[in-house]
């Protein structure tokens, strides 16, 4: 009994440094860079990115205001056509920031516009206020859709949590969008790790000591589940190709959420890359991987738009058919978007 009581308060102590420890660290580290702290990030490159914000209206008249930022969607002046776009939507916790290394990449540069956005609640998309509505933070997001629409191929990329935002977009808009990369995606309803300490910091003694961020995050897991079955019914909306990358050791969003898409994206083209080595880790761990992965898609649309350019030559009157709008309804007011270099 002697030993028991022994091990328990060690084990306790340990828990307790943990816990304090996590905390601390959070309380110091918000995984966001503001305005000027991103312009000081790419000021030696010669394509840099500009941020920008808009707002958008909501139910409960309070308008939400999200963050983004996109390099330029031409190469240079003398250039007439305008570049593909790859949209970034992160996880949590995390902000646009999280995919600084590939505003660094000059092969993805040259070939793509590329934009990152903080999802609500995260990085500088007002900050602290969550939103645990899949659906709804498809919504705060559309207008980002909009601005691209009439781009020649646009792709999104969606990381962990982002990935479910990603898939929501993509069944609001089968005509715009062309392309989903879903990386260690949460896509199907509970396949994915909830630890004990997720409900002990929701309980009223602890939430209010929990730092802002990983308060988002942990809001976001414990109403997960419901928001994805919010939107079971849907996924034979996406009519975009479809890629996805997951590592097979990843513990804490489960393989088996690569299995669930594959049946539900019945009217999309799926491709699968899984990792045998790798966790929750790729974008961190398998950055130059993603980063041709993508090239390589970009490559492919390329060729098929010179197959189709040939095969159009000497056909008098055959323009290209526009892209459809999303599904009515979607899109609420949009204030005007205030550019911040």
């Amino acid at each position: 009994m002697k030993r028991f009581l022994i091990v328990f308060r060690w084990s306790l102590l340990v828990l307790l440094l943990l816990v304090v420890g996590t905390l601390s660290v959070a309380w110091f580290v918000d995984f966001r860079q503001s305005d000027e702290e991103l312009a000081v990030e790419f000021q030696e490159q010669r394509i840099r990115p500009t941020v920008h914000r808009y707002q958008i209206d909501t139910p409960n008249g309070i308008p939400r205001t999200i963050r983004f930022m996109e390099t330029p969607a031409r190469a240079d002046r003398s250039d007439t056509v305008a570049k593909p776009v790859v949209l970034f939507v992160h996880g949590a916790p995390s902000s646009l920031s999280f995919f600084n290394a590939f505003f660094k990449d000059t092969l993805l540069l040259n070939r793509a516009q590329l934009v990152a956005v903080d999802r609500p609640g995260y990085g500088f998309s007002d900050f602290g206020r969550v939103e645990t509505s899949v659906v709804r933070q498809a919504e705060f997001l559309q207008p980002l859709i909009d601005r691209y629409r009439n781009a020649p191929y646009l792709m999104i990329v969606g990381s962990s949590y982002g990935g479910s935002v990603s898939a929501r977009l993509a069944m609001n808009n089968p005509g715009l969008v062309d392309h989903v990369v879903f990386v260690s995606s949460a896509l199907g309803p509970g396949l994915e790790r909830t630890y004990p300490i997720s409900y002990l910091a929701d309980s009223p003694l602890i939430r209010w000591c929990v730092p802002t961020l990983l308060r988002l995050a942990n809001d976001e897991k414990l109403a997960h589940q419901r928001a994805l079955e919010a939107i079971l019914p849907d996924w034979a909306r996406i009519r975009a190709s479809i890629t996805m990358l997951h590592g097979q050791r990843d513990e804490l969003v489960y393989p088996t959420n690569v299995d669930f898409a594959q049946k539900k994206l019945v009217n999309a083209r799926v491709k699968q890359f899984l990792l045998p080595e790798n966790r929750h880790d790729i974008v961190f761990n398998k950055r130059e991987y993603m980063t041709e992965i993508l090239l390589d898609i970009l490559t492919r649309r390329d060729v098929k738009e010179a197959v189709k350019a040939k095969s159009m030559v000497g056909k008098a009157g055959d323009v290209p058919k526009p892209k459809t709008a999303g599904e009515a309804g979607m899109l609420t007011t949009l204030a005007p978007v205030a550019s911040q270099n």
